[in-house]
């Protein structure tokens, strides 16, 4: 996959980073236009950068993508994302990375997988062993002996003792288009998501503006509270406007109380607002930020 990230890099003379930040308005836009991203699909990935813990300015540094997991497939494939000079990862080159596995070609999709092996060389038996003794960790030792012979045995076809990047791409190749094409297959934004997205456009169309256009209440900012507090509701906020600094600055002053926190953040956006601060805004928010039914609920 380090082979290819010149291909999904893109921050080369044109860092966004450098030009606005996660405080500012334009902050999702200026990485669409960047990255030829539609906005929803940027303000989704945005959401799963800051659930990997990046930093007030935008970057996953460098000894917070090592702690994102104990995955060693996962901490392989973030060791080749592109860093900045002090050794993070830019939301700018994260977006790009997911937009290159959204539309590669298959083949060079498996050539990533095939560098994620061995970071890039040839694999032989023993590495073979300890990737299968990591996918299962439960089988005996026996076991991923035999596996691991089957796996070199079958696709080194050079006799060679080992398996080469061409190789496994031939082998792949034996296996059914569909099969392969469906493990490979990446979407910023999963398909049911866009239908239910879909549908919830088409329900809000169904109800008249003047009936949302009206400012909220103190019962509906708290019913909304009670229903999206025991759910993952960062999406939502980031909908209103907040930033994960926000957030954290409302939870140090109403404690860990989750549903004062939610009650706190949206007494905070009715402030801010006054009287934009309607039913619609609020509608708006809770549809994009995966609270539909919640939507539903309390609107229709």
């Amino acid at each position: 996959m380090g082979a290819y990230a010149s291909s999904f890099q893109g921050d080369a003379g044109s860092l966004v980073g450098e030009l606005t930040d996660p405080n500012q308005p334009n902050w999702i836009t200026a990485h669409a236009e960047a990255c030829a991203l539609d906005i929803p699909e940027v303000e989704r990935l945005w959401h799963r950068f800051q659930q990997l813990g990046c930093d007030s300015i935008g970057v996953l540094t460098q000894n917070q993508a090592l702690q994102v997991t104990q995955d060693v497939f996962i901490k392989q494939s973030l060791r080749q994302v592109p860093r900045d000079e002090s050794g993070g990862i830019t939301f700018q080159t994260y977006c790009n990375a997911a937009k290159w596995m959204s539309i590669a070609e298959v083949e060079d999709k498996l050539r990533g997988v095939f560098k994620l092996l061995n970071r890039g060389k040839a694999v032989d038996r023993n590495i073979m062993k300890r990737i299968l003794s990591k996918l299962y960790e439960e089988e005996s030792e026996e076991t991923i002996t035999r596996l691991a012979d089957i796996f070199v045995t079958q696709i080194d076809t050079k006799e060679q003792g080992e398996v080469d990047e061409d190789q496994f791409i031939e082998w792949v190749k034996t296996m059914p288009f569909e099969t392969v094409n469906a493990l490979l297959e990446f979407n910023i934004i999963p398909p049911e998501l866009q239908d239910t997205r879909a549908s919830a456009s088409q329900a809000t169309s169904r109800a008249s503006i003047d009936e949302l256009a009206v400012p909220v209440s103190e019962e509906t900012l708290q019913q909304v509270a009670s229903k999206v507090h025991g759910r993952d509701w960062v999406l939502f906020a980031n909908k209103l406007g907040f930033t994960q600094n926000d957030l954290t600055g409302i939870s140090k002053k109403v404690g860990k109380n989750v549903y004062q926190q939610v009650l706190e953040m949206l007494h905070t956006w009715q402030r801010r607002e006054g009287d934009a601060a309607t039913c619609r805004v609020l509608d708006t928010a809770l549809r994009d930020g995966d609270f539909i039914d919640v939507a539903n609920d309390i609107f229709f």
